[in-house]
C-alpha cells in the first residue's frame, strides 16, 4: 500500500482506503491502528510517527543489531478482528521451519499490556508439551485447530528463511488467505522464556553456525 516513509508529511491521506494499518520497521511494538479513517486524528498519528523516528531502539534494547536498521514505516491493509487473529511465528534454522509458536486468545491487562496464550506445534500439526509461564504468556492445551493453508505456510517460511540461519516468519489467516506480519531474527532478545530449557538444548543443536 505504501512504504519506506520517514515523515508523517509525505502520506497522501487522500489515496488510503478507509482502514490502514502503520508500522514501523525499525523498532518493537511501533504499530497505529486506523480501523476508520473518518475519525482519523492525523496530529495524534504525527506526533507518534515521530516519536518513532526519533527512536533508536537498539541503544536501549538487548537488541543492537536494530540500530543498523533504517527509520521508516510502512502503512499496510488493515486486517479486522486484529486482536482476534491468531498469530503462527514459523521459527527457521537453517532454511528449514522446525517449529510454530502460535499467539492466540489475546486480553487486555490494561496500560497496552496484553494477555497471551502460546501453544507450540510441529510441521505436521503435533503439539509439542514445552510452553512454560511468563510474565503474560501463558501455555495452552495443545488444541488450538490447524491452520487450512498450513502447507502453504511451511512453503512460504522456507522461501523467506532461505539465506538465514535462524529467523522466526510471522503468518497470519484469514477468511483462508496467508498474510505476512513480520521477519524476526531476535525474538524475545533470543531468551525465549517462554521455552523449556529442554526444548531450547534440542533445537540449539539443530543450528549450523
Amino acid at each position: 500500500m505504501g512504504g519506506g516513509y520517514t515523515r508523517f508529511e509525505d502520506i497522501n491521506l487522500t489515496e488510503l482506503p478507509d482502514s490502514f494499518a502503520i508500522k514501523a520497521t525499525h523498532g518493537c511494538k511501533m504499530n497505529y491502528l486506523v480501523p476508520d479513517k473518518s475519525k482519523f486524528d492525523s496530529e495524534k498519528c504525527k506526533k507518534e510517527i515521530q516519536r518513532w523516528m526519533d527512536t533508536t531502539y537498539g541503544t536501549y534494547s538487548m537488541e543492537p543489531h536494530y540500530i543498523e536498521i533504517p527509520h521508516r514505516f510502512y502503512i499496510e491493509k488493515y486486517l479486522e478482528k486484529a486482536d482476534q487473529l491468531v498469530d503462527y511465528k514459523f521459527h527457521c534454522l537453517n532454511g528449514e521451519p522446525q517449529f510454530v509458536l502460535t499467539c492466540s486468545n489475546r486480553k487486555s491487562n490494561g496500560d497496552k499490556a496484553m494477555q497471551v496464550t502460546l501453544d507450540l506445534f510441529d510441521m505436521d500439526w503435533k503439539p509439542i508439551p514445552e510452553i512454560v509461564s511468563s510474565g503474560l504468556e501463558h501455555p495452552g492445551n495443545g488444541e488450538l485447530p490447524k491452520p487450512e493453508n498450513l502447507d502453504e505456510m511451511i512453503r512460504i517460511a522456507k522461501i523467506l528463511s532461505k539465506d538465514f540461519k535462524f529467523v522466526r516468519v510471522d503468518l497470519y489467516e484469514l477468511e483462508g488467505k496467508v498474510y505476512f506480519g513480520e521477519l524476526t531474527f531476535s525474538p524475545a532478545h533470543c531468551v525465549f522464556p517462554y521455552l523449556s530449557d529442554k526444548f531450547d538444548l534440542e533445537m540449539g543443536k539443530l543450528l549450523q553456525i
